[in-house]
């Protein structure tokens, strides 16, 4: 059965070994694990192993993901498939269910996404599953570093001002661009010596996330990780290059967010590299040049 054709729909009603057990109420609980998230050539392949269980009187229909280039294979009749697929390193979308009672409530649940190198080694071979990490709180970044920069912006008006003794209005100067605000916003940040690594992953997610907003046209700070990285997957701008050091950094940020696990000055010099190779190839393109004899 390959992951491209149509969503399996089954209707479960057995218990299963819990696994990776998403958040919800008592009544619907969907586990779901991946046995390895890096295999080379020569090893067992890996598998997914599904779990759904329903109170009496309940059905679910359980949705698996697509994802371009794997095949998933009914391993046995527990719920456990086997994926495969040429070398390269794969997002696998999250596992759903929805499930409806018999006074007609429903109940939608959702476990992932999944990372997975098969004989490669990728980004998701240095990383934590970070499929069942808690849900970010609302970060304050964006209104420090806003915040930050009106009151730059202020006091560089109110000096100018008084040097010049300009009776006139002084004309704002213009809007940063989001290259421009990105990167000193970055730069600010890594200058300071009293930020340790979460919080220097905290204002570097924020900043990258902003920056997408502004160039992406798409709320990147309101969206998970896997959702930032499929809008990116979309944009013509963003090779697959690109794409990756992208994932690379939104990975690693939201490791030491959530796990307090990585980190350190290679890191970030590391990450530097691919917020700049990132916004360099989202950058618009220079306006021509006039030719000779044009008005």
């Amino acid at each position: 059965m390959s992951l491209g054709s149509p969503l399996l729909l089954l209707a479960l009603a057995a218990c299963g070994d819990r696994l990776a057990e998403a958040p919800a109420p008592d009544a619907v609980r969907l586990t779901a694990e991946l046995s390895d998230r890096a295999v080379t050539q020569g090893e067992p392949p890996p598998t997914l192993s599904v779990s759904l269980e329903l109170p009496d009187g309940w059905t679910g229909t359980l949705g698996l993901p697509e994802v371009e280039g794997l095949t998933f294979t009914p391993a046995d009749d527990k719920m456990r498939f086997t994926l495969a697929g040429e070398p390269g390193s794969y997002v696998i979308p999250p596992v759903t269910v929805e499930a409806k009672g018999p006074a007609g409530e429903v109940e939608t649940r959702s476990v992932g996404p999944f990372y997975l190198d098969l004989g490669v080694v990728g980004p998701s071979s240095t990383l934590e599953d970070l499929a069942l990490a808690p849900p970010p709180p609302p970060s304050p970044w964006p209104w420090v570093l806003g915040a930050l920069l009106v009151t730059g912006l202020v006091a560089a008006l109110v000096v100018w001002g008084s040097r010049h003794k300009v009776e006139a209005r002084v004309a704002p100067p213009p809007p940063l661009s989001p290259e421009e605000e990105a990167l000193l916003a970055w730069a600010a940040l890594r200058a300071r010596g009293d930020l340790d690594d979460h919080a220097l992953a905290l204002g570097l997610s924020s900043i990258f996330r902003r920056y997408l907003e502004r160039v992406g046209g798409f709320p990147a700070t309101a969206l998970t990780t896997y959702e930032v990285l499929d809008r990116l997957s979309l944009d013509h701008r963003v090779s697959p290059a690109e794409h990756d050091r992208a994932q690379r950094l939104l990975d690693a940020t939201d490791l030491i967010k959530f796990a307090r696990s990585g980190g350190g000055a290679a890191l970030f010099d590391a990450l530097d590299a691919d917020l700049r190779a990132v916004i360099a190839a989202m950058r618009p393109a220079p306006a021509p040049k006039p030719e000779a004899g044009d008005v």
